[in-house]
């Protein structure tokens, strides 16, 4: 991924991070059926988690050319310090006590996995569509030459 893109995403998924983290909020005050007095202060709370949890995307920063290797470890680390980043945020924000940890983890999982499936569709989408263009622009040759 380049620092280019890196950034495209890193906004998007930061948007996805910042609705998330609300829809998280509700839900557990729904599960735990508690009345949220918010002051102003709170409020920035949420997107500053939502960008520390998106700087370890810079991680992912990586010649077209690494192997396999490297982007699996690369995607491990980014996972780990995802995870630290929100974690230790959660709970210095007390956002999350211990009853609730596990439903967190459960959560963070899943939605790490769901991003990380979006992003691999919409990859090979495009990877898909490019070699369609790319076989059309052969065989358009191709016929060219032997009309010639």
């Amino acid at each position: 991924m380049k620092l280019k893109d890196a950034l495209r995403y890193m906004f998007r998924l930061f948007c996805a991070v910042t609705t998330f983290e609300l829809l998280f909020i509700a839900t557990l005050g729904v599960i735990d059926n508690a009345v949220f007095g918010f002051e102003a202060r709170e409020l920035y709370k949420i997107p500053f988690v939502a960008f520390m949890s998106v700087l370890p995307v810079l991680v992912m920063i990586r010649s077209e050319t690494a192997p396999r290797s490297e982007w699996i470890i690369r995607k491990a680390l980014h996972f780990v310090l995802t995870a630290g980043t929100v974690f230790a945020l959660l709970i210095y924000f007390q956002w999350i006590d211990r009853q609730n940890v596990l439903f967190v983890a459960v959560f963070f999982l899943v939605l790490y996995v769901a991003a990380y499936a979006v992003q691999e569709i919409r990859a090979k989408r495009l990877a898909d569509a490019l070699n369609e263009r790319i076989n059309a622009t052969r065989e358009a040759g191709r016929a060219s030459r032997e009309a010639d």
